[in-house]
């Protein structure tokens, strides 16, 4: 055998460089810093950003900039809640809404409290709700001697923590702050349909939902102007001394079209309390005595009549493609609960459930990094709350957690929306390969800072998977950062990822 030190000096400079080039291809290529370039100019005038790219074959990463850098994610925190409730329920889980009493019935009449018993079911709307009575009218109930009792006890009375749900409790103009509930109806909200009068001049018509809903003044103002006229609508409700009013301005075109309105109720277990009421009137069946919400001690209850919902898995889709923050925030309380969470929950304290498989997540898919990382905080599953904090890393691991969930992963990854299915504008203004090889779920807040997030998976050219998180915040010195400055940079610096893998 020849020995090295025995070839010429030429060959040998030729082998070296043989095996450096065969060395350089056997090693993974290191993320390209030609990627991700619209948002390092915004990291670097006055904005935060942290953002991490994979390939989910090997976790190779393909791009990445503050990947560690914890930040308020908002409703990017809704993907943990989808998967930790798919971990906890499985994906056909349905809750069960129940009509019970501890009383007698007898020839249709319950002599005593009709109990309608809130199983968290975070969809549950009057359309169920109506299903629910006419299976206790098909029961053969007429009458109700007692009171209609709202079980909210297994969650207990909510507890504000989140400054839009404290403020939605006196004054509330959006739907997005709605209370919790595990015996909630409609959202937490209160619906409210507007029809313009048949000519310029008259006053608009005003409809709540179901009709005859009590517990509501309408403080109607809105008139009707001249057919093709912009709509202009502003609706906020009060709660003032006992009592909620519905207040309404502006004016509506004379076009022959109604405007739903939704607004945050300041009670959603006495809300539903009103609806069930009223449906239950409207159903022929009588209620001697009041409608109220409080939780129940613990007895034995008769179950009268009931309802499933819908399976988790086709709940969790509206959940992703709405952000709806009360579905989200009631699903945390879920899955407190169902590990052994006593009345009272308070959401802060249901979150720990998410930030548990946040660390999860990690241990299993940066071990060597788990303990580096700064821990994922979370005050809520919707991210509403501005406490939570996450890396782009948290949010990439998660990906790869569920990625790896083979029972449950089709359900997860079928739930987040495709851009060019979305029902957002956010996610439409991208090219081809944007709106049909993502799926993404956007987050938003705009106090105390501009917060825009977006993550979830992409198909890759070779017909694998990769995984994205982008979370931008404002600063001290730049806290509103506008539309183009923060979607459509993460816009183009996924597409340019995009045309490569």
């Amino acid at each position: 055998m020849w020995r090295i030190s025995c070839l010429p000096d030429d060959l040998l400079r030729s082998m070296a460089t043989a095996m450096a080039a065969l060395a350089l291809l056997a090693t993974p290529a290191p993320a390209s810093s030609q990627w991700l370039d619209q948002l390092r100019e915004l990291d670097s005038n006055h904005a935060r950003v942290t953002a991490l790219i994979v390939d989910l074959a090997d976790m190779s990463t393909i791009a990445a900039l503050n990947p560690d850098m914890q930040l308020t994610p908002a409703s990017v925190s809704k993907l943990f809640v989808a998967a930790g409730a798919l971990e906890q329920f499985g994906p056909n889980y349905r809750f069960t809404s129940t009509f019970a009493t501890g009383d007698g019935v007898n020839d249709g009449v319950v002599h005593g409290n009709l109990v309608f018993i809130g199983d968290g079911d975070p969809s549950l709307d009057s359309k169920r709700l109506w299903a629910l009575v006419q299976r206790l009218k098909a029961a053969g109930i007429t009458r109700v001697k007692g009171h209609l009792i709202v079980d909210n006890g297994l969650f207990g009375p909510f507890t504000c923590r989140i400054k839009d749900r404290c403020k939605a409790l006196t004054r509330a103009g959006e739907a997005y702050s709605a209370p919790l509930s595990s015996a909630g109806v409609n959202f937490g909200t209160v619906k409210l349909t507007i029809y313009p009068g048949e000519q310029a001049g008259d006053t608009a018509r005003t409809v709540l939902h179901p009709l005859g809903l009590p517990g509501y003044v309408i403080d109607n103002r809105v008139t009707t102007g001249v057919p093709g006229t912009r709509p202009a609508l502003a609706v906020w409700r009060e709660y003032d001394d006992g009592q909620n009013i519905l207040h309404l301005r502006g004016e509506l075109p004379a076009d022959e079209r109604h405007y739903d309105v939704y607004r945050a109720v300041t009670n959603a277990a006495t809300q539903t309390a009103r609806v069930v009421a009223t449906l239950l009137s409207d159903a022929g069946i009588e209620v001697e005595g009041s409608a109220w919400a409080r939780p129940l001690a613990n007895r034995v209850l008769m179950p009268i009549a009931q309802i499933k919902s819908d399976r988790l898995a086709e709940q969790l889709i509206p959940m992703l493609a709405y952000s709806n923050n009360y579905m989200a925030d009631v699903l945390t309380l879920d899955i407190a609960s169902a590990r052994g969470g006593e009345s009272p929950l308070t959401l802060a304290g249901a979150s720990k459930t998410l930030e548990k498989l946040a660390r999860q997540a990690m241990l299993e898919t940066y071990p060597e990094r788990a303990g580096d990382v700064p821990a994922p905080i979370f005050d809520s599953g919707s991210g509403l709350a501005v406490g939570n904090k996450l890396s782009a890393r948290h949010i990439v691991a998660l990906l790869n957690h569920m990625y790896h969930q083979a029972a449950l992963f089709p359900a997860f990854y079928g739930a987040i929306p495709v851009p060019v299915s979305s029902i957002t504008s956010t996610l439409k203004h991208g090219n081809h390969q944007w709106l049909t090889r993502l799926s993404a779920k956007t987050g938003t807040l705009t106090e105390p800072v501009t917060v825009r997030a977006l993550a979830g998976y992409f198909r890759m050219h070779d017909g694998g998977f990769g995984a994205f998180a982008v979370i931008i915040n404002g600063t001290p010195q730049r806290s509103s950062i506008g539309f183009y400055d923060t979607v459509i940079a993460y816009q183009e610096d996924i597409e340019a990822i995009l045309a490569e893998y």
